[in-house]
């Protein structure tokens, strides 16, 4: 068993899948309240402690995944000898992840006992194997092994919301996705399904639509895609001007100034 506390960071974030920190935590640094801002995926590998998030409070042992749902306050606190890994994590394919697999501050504790002894062995080895070049990838490989452990227990039936969700995911991209077009795939009212979308997501869908396609659009830029045109394209705009007036009501930028500020001054 690991005795101190380590931290790896990644710097990459040229991706849909951004993992920003890789820790093993020892040291109870996270006992006093914090505003998540992205996403944390933990797993308890000794002792025990108390999992805080917003008004709920839940007990962690050895063996237990948990996750903080972004926007919320959390703490964690615990005994002596209480350790645990964590991954923090955002981006469009984070939310995407989060939606599949029913990640929510209700369903937010995971009783993976049974399966410890390979899931620390397989954190415990990425964690020690990241460096400054690889910590990217290694964060995400420990973040998607982690999730498949509770897709394994917690499978969930598909339901109308998750539907919505895995059908826009597929095709926000291409130019002739709407919501016609989705209430046509899934054979629903059109009017019906925005109804329900807004009441379970609390986003009209046409905007939850748009912010797909500008996150999709950030990504292309930062891939170094530079043409307007393409870009707004490859993002399901069909119309560039239309687009940069979106991008800049969004990003604060125009898209050539967000590209301008993404490229590195010689």
């Amino acid at each position: 068993m690991q005795k101190n506390n380590i931290c790896k960071f990644s710097e990459i974030k040229s991706s849909d899948l951004i993992c920003t920190e890789f820790v093993y935590e020892t040291e109870n640094a996270q006992s006093k309240k914090t505003y998540a801002d992205r996403y944390v995926l933990g797993f308890a590998v000794s002792g025990e402690g108390v999992f805080h998030l917003d008004r709920s409070e839940f007990k962690i042992t050895k063996g237990t995944v948990f996750f903080v749902e972004k926007e919320t306050h959390f703490s964690i606190e615990g005994e002596e000898g209480f350790a645990y890994f964590y991954i923090s994590f955002y981006g469009r394919r984070a939310e995407e992840l989060v939606e599949r697999f029913a990640l929510s501050s209700e369903r937010c504790v995971f009783d993976l006992a049974d399966s410890y002894d390979e899931l620390y062995s397989f954190c415990s080895c990425c964690l020690h194997r990241a460096n400054e070049h690889n910590t990217d990838i290694i964060s995400e490989c420990g973040l998607l092994y982690l999730l498949t452990y509770l897709e394994a227990r917690e499978s969930k039936k598909q339901d109308l919301l998750s539907a919505i969700v895995m059908l826009t995911s597929q095709n926000f991209s291409d130019v002739k996705f709407s919501l016609g077009t989705l209430a046509k795939m899934m054979n629903y009212d059109a009017k019906y399904l925005s109804f329900y979308f807004k009441k379970h997501k609390k986003i009209c869908y046409s905007e939850y639509l748009r912010d797909l396609r500008i996150k999709h659009a950030v990504f292309l830029m930062e891939q170094g895609i530079t043409s307007i045109k393409n870009i707004a394209l490859l993002s399901g705009f069909t119309d560039a001007l239309y687009f940069s007036k979106v991008f800049k009501k969004n990003m604060g930028k125009s898209p050539k100034e967000y590209i301008l500020s993404k490229t590195p001054s010689e």
